[in-house]
């Protein structure tokens, strides 16, 4: 039913970074762990996922590539979809990296993604709590030596783009396995708030529409770009119209996250966009609830209430004005 599934592993990470609002949890995913609920809760998404049979799955975290029980989860699902993408940092020791057990993985159906921080080892520095940018550097260069496809991410509304993109190039020198993926909202280090990211629309619609161009100036020519929400969004981007969004359209992503556990039940919460308001999303009881539930709950659309809402709109789109904006004494 639904093309893309999404699932957050918990596991703790080890990375600091300033912008997070996941690495709180780090000490709750441990326990978790030590407990048994991560083990029912990636059951539980094991099984979701079987009976779903998506296109493909996206594992984020904390961080899946330490999961000690990794080999066991992908393989639980590796003939359920046709492509795994694992959300890592990079960030943790040389030592942490050679203990992954890669031997183990379906690698063939694997997808590495990491999103770029500012490339540039001063400000990622601080940004990432004093993690060496050297261990970091190498952890990137090593991963390329795996026979495992990788997906590097570059926000598209950084200042520092283009530069981003052609420091990774001389540092990394990523090849014909890699490929470049982009982001759109986000302002890592300067604070996810609405205020901040509005102030870069024009950018970004700016450079939508020279993307590709960007991309070659940067001598990325070997790396293939995958599609992005913006490609995926053009239609609303170019109208501001909810109405066209095509996550609203057809089930096409199944996003789940923890909520709560309690000595009764373990609660997830769910949604079907990427671009929700934050305080918004279902909840299932895993002990309770009728998985068909999250399907029926799509077709029943009372999630669509929340579409004026959408941050794809707040933080990208040119809104398109309204009466009530055409009313003030300063109008031409």
């Amino acid at each position: 039913m639904f093309k893309y599934v999404r699932v957050q592993m918990l596991y703790p990470c080890l990375a600091k970074c300033f912008w997070c609002n996941t690495y709180p949890k780090n000490s709750q995913f441990a326990r978790f762990y030590q407990s048994g609920i991560s083990r029912q809760v990636h059951q539980f998404y094991a099984e979701v996922i079987r009976a779903l049979q998506p296109h493909e799955v996206f594992l984020s975290g904390g961080e899946p590539l330490l999961y000690p029980d990794l080999p066991w989860f992908l393989n639980a699902i590796k003939d359920a979809t046709k492509r795994i993408h694992l959300f890592t940092s990079f960030q943790f020791s040389a030592a942490a990296w050679y203990q992954i057990p890669f031997g183990q993985l379906p690698l063939g159906k694997m997808t590495l993604n990491h999103t770029v921080l500012y490339f540039e080892p001063e400000r990622w520095h601080t940004l990432a709590a004093g993690f060496p940018f050297d261990v970091y550097l190498e952890n990137l260069r090593a991963c390329l030596h795996l026979s495992v496809r990788k997906r590097f991410k570059f926000i598209v509304n950084h200042s520092a783009f283009q530069e981003e993109l052609e420091r990774f190039q001389v540092l990394v020198m990523p090849d014909q396995y890699c490929e470049l993926g982009l982001k759109i909202i986000n302002t890592q280090g300067d604070g996810l708030n609405r205020a901040v990211i509005q102030q870069t629309r024009d950018l970004v619609n700016q450079r939508a529409r020279v993307l590709d161009r960007l991309v070659e100036h940067a001598e990325w020519a070997k790396v293939q770009r995958r599609a992005s929400s913006l490609d995926l969004m053009a239609s609303v981007l170019a109208e501001g119209d909810v109405v066209q969004c095509p996550y609203r359209q057809d089930p096409l992503e199944l996003r789940l996250a923890f909520f709560r556990a309690t000595a009764e039940d373990v609660i997830l919460k769910y949604r079907y966009c990427p671009y929700f308001p934050s305080r918004f999303s279902h909840r299932f009881h895993i002990r309770h609830d009728d998985p068909q539930k999250m399907e029926k709950n799509f077709y029943k659309g009372t999630f669509r209430d929340h579409c004026t809402e959408c941050r794809f709109l707040q933080y990208v789109a040119t809104l398109p004005k309204t009466e009530s904006d055409n009313e003030g004494p300063n109008d031409q």
